[in-house]
């Protein structure tokens, strides 16, 4: 390798391991922020409802046979 190969290659390392502790920084850093979407005093608090679910009548087959008029 020649001296300017090496050169470049060193900076890249150097770079990337600058930009890896920046991210283990940021991570660690936001990690402790814990945004509620609910506040705790003096908000307007939503509720969301669902409506529950309505049991539909299923359809039943007949065991009886029918008369066919004729």
């Amino acid at each position: 390798m020649n001296e300017r190969a090496r050169t470049l290659a060193a900076i890249t390392i150097i770079v990337g391991f600058v930009l890896l502790l920046i991210i283990i920084v940021g991570i660690i850093l936001t990690g402790k922020k814990v945004l509620s979407p609910v506040p705790e005093e003096g908000g307007i608090k939503i509720i969301f409802m669902t409506p529950s679910p309505i049991p539909l009548a299923s359809p039943t087959a007949t065991l009886t046979p029918t008369q066919k008029s004729r």
